[in-house]
């Protein structure tokens, strides 16, 4: 009998052990991969990076405060839509860097885009007090009583990203045809 207790002990330790590895794991890979120097690790990311570093979202402040990638560029709305939309993100952005000439990609073009892969609700969970602060009858306000269809990155076009434009010639230059 004391050796049935031993076993189920051992076994039940054993299991508690793969888990908390498992989930460090697992909490370590999302943490590293969302890192600019993991989304910067091919050539196309790089003016992204460089802009990225530039910006006060980059670190560029005065107290070195840095969001992460996956701040801006993934659904906060809820834990499953980050998660599935960080796996699908890396998935595509994977299979373009094996299949594409990366260098033939139309990153200005892209930029339009922007609402396609900024999302508000990244926004809104760093600045949890802008609505309180801006009670201004202004943009702002606008926005949080749904006045305007505009996304934050509508009229923050530089945000997270500064110099862009500069960066992205640079790359093409130094890489491109």
């Amino acid at each position: 009998m004391k050796k049935r207790i031993i076993y189920w002990l051992g076994g039940a330790a054993v299991f508690f052990v793969l888990v908390i590895l498992s989930w460090m794991t697992v909490e370590t890979g999302i943490e590293v991969s969302s890192r600019a120097t993991f989304c910067g690790a091919c050539h196309a990311m790089e003016p992204m990076v460089n802009s990225y570093r530039d910006n006060t979202h980059g670190g560029n402040n005065p107290r070195g405060i840095t969001a992460a990638c996956t701040d801006c560029h993934v659904s906060h709305e809820n834990l499953l839509a980050h998660f599935v939309g960080k796996a699908r993100s890396g998935t595509h952005d994977i299979w373009v860097t094996v299949t594409r000439d990366e260098m033939a990609i139309d990153w200005q073009a892209k930029r339009a885009e922007h609402n396609e892969y900024v999302y508000d609700s990244g926004c809104l969970t760093c600045h949890q007090e802008l609505e309180k602060a801006t009670q201004d009858k202004g943009q702002h306000e606008n926005y949080f009583v749904g006045i305007t269809d505009s996304q934050c990155v509508d009229c923050h076009a530089e945000i997270g990203h500064s110099n862009l434009n500069m960066y992205l010639l640079e790359t093409k230059y130094q890489y491109g045809d």
